[in-house]
């Protein structure tokens, strides 16, 4: 490149005194309790059989459980009664403290498929917390079993939840018959599997004492007593061995570590001989010694967790009173074992979906599994249809004072179960979303941004789906869920949050029906719909609650049957959608709660729950934005490239900016590429100065930001930016020029002026030397060069445009040059200096080299005015 830096040479004045030269240069509802499927279709509570042991007679006679409202089964009533006898030669004949239990088992026809992937979802109700043995005793327990008595099978009360053995001890004389494995296993439920979700710590050891359940007095000598040492959870003796020929990871007692609390769930195998083994082994407590009770049997549980049954509080404190469960069986191709798994708390009262695995402290998500051996059902012939259901029992510990009387009986809780869903019903799935179609966005439970302007056009989403689609290969034995029947008689359930406060319903005009608004629709697999219209509201009232808060709210329900089942074949996915307008006239943003949403088949019963969203309010003010600098230099290719453009921002009419709000940055590099960037307010005040870093680091790569800042095309660049806070408010458009020019440095400075010595009249003198060197200089960098100078304009008298007679030269070791109208070279450097380099050339001038002017004859007096121009150009280095 040629470049030519031209400096003007100052004036050269003659006269008396000097001779001089000068150079110029961005309502849920709580529900009262779950709902769930008609009991008597698919279950049955049974007369049991009841089996006593050789070595005294079982007790645990009676099943107590019962259906209540058609969709709940109460597995046990109170704690049951003391029976008086008498007779002859008979005091007293006492039977006590044995509570109450009870089993409810499948059908004939709904029996469970060891064969298939099987799964229940179930809601359990264990009572109210009462930090009391007494009231919380003692838990419930769901079975997988293929006992010979079918739905007749049940095992024993208090810590036999209704399907452990009788760990029964008889004094039928002066001689204890303590019990032993095998007596313990033939009054459990046989050929099953159990995970018990116990309320109460069952344990044997030191300060406690064996339960008296039987005793008969003579006239003449007590003759006869019956006890359980209550001891199936016991930590002493040899409490933590292994077990053998049982489930992995099965341990004697309970070996939890950490506080027990309230409850623990464990899976177990309860007519295994190998469940039952003696705590004590030989190292008997006292309180159970001095009763000649010298066997504590104790259980083995596998994967035993710790659990909050009875004393769960939710996300305000408030206690917890039906739990969810989903139970799966999964079995392996060889279909020699499966894998049986529970997760508990999976979702609250109100149907939304819980994903606390961590804090303990409220409402916490458990979940487990195990690998069980097909043998333990003892299935034959290729039939894996076995039996399944729910037990349970409570405690009635204590209930007789010291003079033999009842009391606190009344309070003793009962354990309830509802069914949601049946190993062969539809596995549905339901998802919900919200879509803004104002900010053109959908919302989901994993959303991170869930901000909703007032005013807003705004649609609730369900979708429900026959099942997930499943990947089985198509040789695998085991079918999908898809193959499962279809979900019928489906009844949607939805309950709007913060209706008419902050939501409304938005009309539209009806393609189905001309002439009807409808508020939204349901749509089927085929197209075809069905309306949602007002009448299908109701008004509800209640409370909602999320993590984030808790507020009074009015709701709106709607509810529609859908015209359609769900199927595997022509309706597989069907949509709900309800158009609504968010409003908020309040202050400040308002949190809209998760509702919960419904849907009740006769076969299968799923929820789910809108997302939390965020209504801003309105905000009635424009956003500014005010470049503070318009035009900015790049060397193209430099080494991190980086220019900073600065922002100022405020609000018409003025507001405050809040710390930590989000602004968007729109940047637009001459309408051809676009970035956006995110920053954060700073500041609080009425303004706020952002700085918008424009380098490589906002672009994918380093030729892609040289490829936009081309050193040709579109030079100078123009940048434009709108910036938009967290309400969506949008700025004015803001400009910045960027102008790119090579990665070289080529300048030439010099000295305003260049003044002589001054002479006299007639002086004869042939040189006439510099009076001040002044200075020239060249800086540089990448840019070898080449310095030149010439004459514009002579040396002139000043009052009559009499020239100077003489000349202008330049003297340096290596030239002597008379400076004319043509350029003439001066100094060259070949080098290409990677940072910046200045050059003086006028260091080098002594007083006879440099600038020198030269006398040919006589000047008049007077002042003379010239002009040098110098001129920088690459240099030709080839």
């Amino acid at each position: 490149m040629k470049g030519h830096h031209k400096h003007l040479i100052g004036y050269i004045f003659i006269s008396f005194f000097m001779l001089f030269a000068n150079f110029f240069i961005p309502l849920t509802t709580v529900k009262a309790e779950p709902v769930g499927l008609p009991l008597n279709d698919y279950m049955v509570i049974d007369t049991p059989t009841i089996i006593n042991p050789p070595n005294g007679t079982n007790y645990f006679n009676k099943n107590t459980a019962s259906i209540q409202n058609e969709d709940t089964a109460k597995l046990t009533d109170k704690a049951g009664q003391i029976v008086k006898e008498g007779g002859l030669l008979v005091k007293n004949l006492y039977t006590l403290n044995r509570g109450t239990m009870g089993a409810i088992w499948s059908k004939d026809s709904d029996t469970w498929d060891l064969s298939q992937v099987q799964q229940i979802s179930a809601w359990m109700n264990f009572g109210p917390p009462d930090d009391s043995s007494l009231v919380n005793g003692e838990g419930l327990a769901f079975v997988i079993q293929n006992d010979n008595r079918g739905t007749k099978a049940i095992g024993t009360g208090l810590q036999g939840l209704g399907v452990y053995g009788y760990d029964l001890t008889t004094f039928p004389s002066a001689s204890p018959t303590p019990p032993s494995p095998e007596l313990v296993t033939l009054t459990a439920v046989k050929n099953s599997v159990a995970i018990e979700f116990d309320t109460n710590l069952n344990k044997a050891g030191e300060g406690k004492v064996p339960t008296l359940i039987h005793y008969k007095d003579l006239l003449i000598d007590k003759s006869e007593e019956h006890y359980t040492s209550n001891g199936f959870d016991s930590d002493i003796g040899i409490a933590g061995s292994t077990g053998v020929n049982l489930l992995p990871n099965s341990y004697l007692g309970l070996k939890i570590p950490g506080e027990r609390g309230w409850g623990h769930i464990a899976f177990s195998l309860p007519g295994n001989e190998n469940s039952y083994a003696d705590v004590f082994n030989g190292s008997v407590p006292t309180s159970y010694s001095k009763l000649k009770i010298s066997t504590g049997m104790s259980l083995f549980h596998s994967n035993a967790t710790v659990a909050n049954l009875i004393d769960d509080i939710d996300y305000f404190g408030k206690p917890v009173n039906w739990h969810h469960v989903t139970i799966t069986w999964t079995p392996d191709e060889n279909l020699l074992a499966g894998t049986l798994s529970y997760v508990y708390n999976d979702k609250d009262e109100h149907g939304i979906n819980n994903t606390n695995k961590t804090t303990d402290n409220y409402f916490k998500r458990v979940e487990s599994s195990v690998k069980v051996p097909m043998s333990t059902f003892d299935v034959h012939n290729g039939d894996y249809n076995v039996r399944w259901g729910f037990t349970g029992a409570n405690s009635s510990l204590g209930q007789l004072d010291a003079d033999g009387n009842e009391t606190g009986s009344e309070k003793v809780a009962d354990k309830y179960v509802k069914l949601e869903t049946l190993p062969d019903s539809p596995n549905p799935i339901a998802n919900s979303s919200i879509t803004d179609n104002t900010l053109n966005k959908t919302i989901t439970d994993q959303s991170t941004d869930n901000n909703v302007n007032s005013g807003d056009s705004v649609d609730l989403n369900y979708e429900i789906k026959h099942a997930e689609d499943n990947n089985k290969t198509s040789d695998s034995k085991i079918l999908p869920d898809s193959q499962k029947p279809s979900w019928k008689d489906i009844v949607a359930a939805i309950q709007i949050p913060d209706m008419e406060t902050y939501l409304d319903f938005r009309q539209e005009d009806s393609p189905n029906t001309p002439g009807q608004k409808r508020i939204g629709y349901i749509e089927y697999q085929d197209g075809t719909q069905d309306d949602l219209l007002v009448s299908d509201v109701s008004l509800t009232s209640g409370q909602a609650e999320s993590t984030s808060t808790k507020v009074a709210i009015n709701s709106r329900l709607v509810t529609k049957k859908l015209s359609k089942d769900l199927d595997n074949t022509d309706n597989k996915i069907t949509n709900v959608k309800i158009f609504g307008t968010a409003i908020n006239k309040d202050l400040k943003d308002h949190l809209v709660q998760k509702a919960p949403v419904y849907f009740n088949g006769s076969n299968a019963i799923i929820s789910t729950s809108s997302p939390e969203f965020n209504i801003r309010y309105e905000k009635n003010w424009s956003l500014m934005a005010k470049g503070l600098e318009e035009n900015y230099t790049l060397r193209f290719q430099q080494d991190n490239p980086n220019i900073t453009l600065p922002i100022e921002l405020s609000y018409n009419p003025e507001q405050k900016f809040v710390p930590g709000d989000e602004l968007i940055v729109d940047i637009n590099i001459d309408n051809e590429k676009k970035i956006e960037s995110k920053i954060n307010v700073t500041g609080n005040d009425t303004t706020e100065k952002i700085e918008i870093p424009i380098n490589e680091t906002i672009f994918d790569s380093a030729s892609d930001f040289w490829n936009t800042f081309s050193l040709e095309k579109n030079n100078p660049h123009r940048i434009e930016i709108t910036v938009t806070d967290k309400d969506s408010k949008v700025s004015n458009n803001v400009q910045f020029f960027v102008e790119v020019i090579p990665d070289k440095t080529l300048r030439v400075d010099a000295s305003k002026s260049i003044s002589f010595k001054n002479i006299n009249y007639s002086s004869k003198a042939d040189y006439i030397h510099r009076q001040d060197d002044g200075y020239v200089k060249v800086t540089s960098r990448n840019n070898p060069w080449q310095l030149r100078t010439r004459v514009v304009k002579p040396l002139t008298k000043s009052n009559d445009n009499e020239q100077f007679v003489g000349s202008l030269l330049y003297i340096d070791d290596d030239q002597r040059s008379a400076l004319d109208d043509s350029p003439t070279l001066i100094e060259e450097d070949n080098h290409s200096y990677s940072e910046e380099t200045v050059k003086t050339i006028s260091d080098t001038w002594k007083d006879d080299t440099g600038v020198i002017l030269k006398q040919t004859g006589l000047n008049e007096a007077g002042q003379y005015v010239g002009t040098l121009e110098w001129s920088l150009a690459d240099a030709d280095i080839n």
